[in-house]
């Protein structure tokens, strides 16, 4: 009994022993480390600008996907360095394509001059209409850029809003500069709208209108001669139609011009980006004769005016 008794106390101490020492290793006091705080330096004009803004809207503005490096040590007590950096995929707003996930494909980076003119165009452009209940973690301010989603202007990460053509700004048509605003906007917009659930029963609705219509096979992502033979009332014998808007969608999807849409994802995105390029009356002026599309219009208009 005694002998058992002293292996319990053995063991209890090496227990204690034991967990004194992955307390001592796991004690990270900085690395839980705000990488979203922006220092001001006023000696520099650039650094001095994204100050301000982060200032004024608590949004840090990058130019850099890495946005810092920190000395650490893992649990076997190994140095390494610890790269933090912006992450340019999301995949909570589901699939803009019938196989891949919203994902950032390349970018080049912008020199940093640029950014000073910038940050005063989005606060001229964006910053004012942007509803409040919007979070954006961060910008990343590049060039150029290419993604698996949706345009080339903006792209919504999971901490951070890619915005390009940065030193175009200046060149840019008139129209151009409309085309990045309602790019910018989608891209704020559209994952808050999709993961609310006050608007999940909107959004069903809005979806069911274009697949009502072909009740035998998902109308997204369907080859557009396939619309012929599966929407309900189509003669299977004219090539014509029925077009893609003639069932709801405002063209055919980005990226596959030969299919519908390839999601509801990329659906919503092309009508929210749609509602910020086109008044009401110019809306109505380019679909007013397609009725599925007015009425999944009046849908997303609902949504984006409950957000003002």
């Amino acid at each position: 009994m005694k002998i058992l008794k002293n292996m319990l106390l053995l063991g209890i101490i090496l227990l204690s022993l034991s967990a004194c020492q992955k307390e001592e290793t796991m004690d990270f006091p900085d690395y839980d480390k705000n990488w979203y705080v922006v220092d001001d330096n006023p000696n520099d004009s650039v650094s001095h600008a994204i100050y301000l803004f982060y200032k004024d809207f608590g949004i840090p503005v990058f130019i850099n996907d890495t946005i810092g490096t920190q000395q650490r040590v893992d649990v076997f007590n190994h140095e390494y360095t610890h790269y933090e950096t912006l992450t340019l995929n999301y995949s909570m707003g589901g699939l803009p394509s019938a196989g891949s996930s919203p994902i950032v494909n390349n970018f080049t980076y912008t020199n940093r001059a640029n950014v000073p003119a910038f940050l005063r165009y989005l606060r001229k452009e964006i910053m004012p209409i942007l509803p409040k209940v919007i979070h954006i973690q961060s910008l990343f301010l590049v060039d150029q850029m290419t993604s698996y989603a949706f345009g080339s202007y903006a792209f919504k990460g999971l901490n951070t809003l890619v915005i390009s053509n940065v030193s175009r700004l200046s060149t840019m048509s008139d129209d151009e500069k409309k085309k990045m605003k309602s790019a910018i906007l989608r891209s704020a917009l559209t994952d808050y709208i999709l993961n609310q659930n006050e608007y999940s029963s909107l959004l069903a609705k809005f979806y069911q209108v274009s697949r009502s219509l072909s009740p035998t096979k998902d109308i997204y992502n369907m080859y557009q001669g396939y619309l012929r033979q599966y929407v309900t009332g189509a003669d299977p014998n004219d090539w014509d139609h029925p077009t893609v808007q003639e069932v709801g969608f405002l063209g055919t999807d980005p990226i596959y011009t030969n299919y519908t849409p390839s999601s509801t994802w990329m659906d919503v995105n092309m009508y929210v980006e749609a509602s910020y390029i086109y008044s009401q009356d110019e809306f109505t002026q380019l679909y007013g004769t397609y009725p599925y599309i007015m009425q999944k219009y009046t849908i997303i208009q609902n949504i984006i005016n409950s957000l003002k």
